[in-house]
């Protein structure tokens, strides 16, 4: 398989979050976005953690059944996150999303640039098959 680079198939239009966004309202903007997941940032965009639509489920569905006012994106997300470089071969993505991540937040000179996903990575595979002497 040839150099993929993660920026060929990186999404640049990324949605992000706030760790005190309340979890219903990050809820709203993942599904209004059409998205499983998204990066949770700081006001200088450096990230903090990653949320998931199931964690937002979950938050949402005992917020909404017990009336209580619902918890912030900081309570629910994941803290420890993988992350790639925008100029990495594909295949590094590889591991990361055989172990489970659905999701990489991808980064150039230390700032979040695109979101790669196991779709994005498919893709890119399935562009490999189709055409093997795509690219450089």
């Amino acid at each position: 398989m040839q150099s993929l680079k993660v920026r060929d198939y990186m999404t640049s239009n990324i949605l992000t979050l706030k760790a005190e966004d309340s979890v219903i309202d990050a809820l709203r903007k993942l599904i209004k976005a059409g998205r499983s997941g998204a990066p949770v940032v700081d006001d200088q965009g450096n990230i903090v953690g990653l949320l998931s639509e199931i964690d937002c489920l979950k938050e949402t569905l005992m917020g909404g059944y017990y009336q209580q006012a619902g918890d912030s994106v900081a309570d629910h997300m994941t803290t420890e996150v993988d992350s790639v470089n925008a100029d990495d071969d594909i295949l590094v993505t590889a591991d990361l999303f055989i172990k489970g991540r659905r999701r990489l937040p991808v980064m150039e000179n230390g700032k979040l640039v695109g979101i790669i996903t196991r779709c994005d990575f498919g893709k890119a595979l399935l562009d490999n098959i189709d055409h093997p002497h795509h690219g450089s």
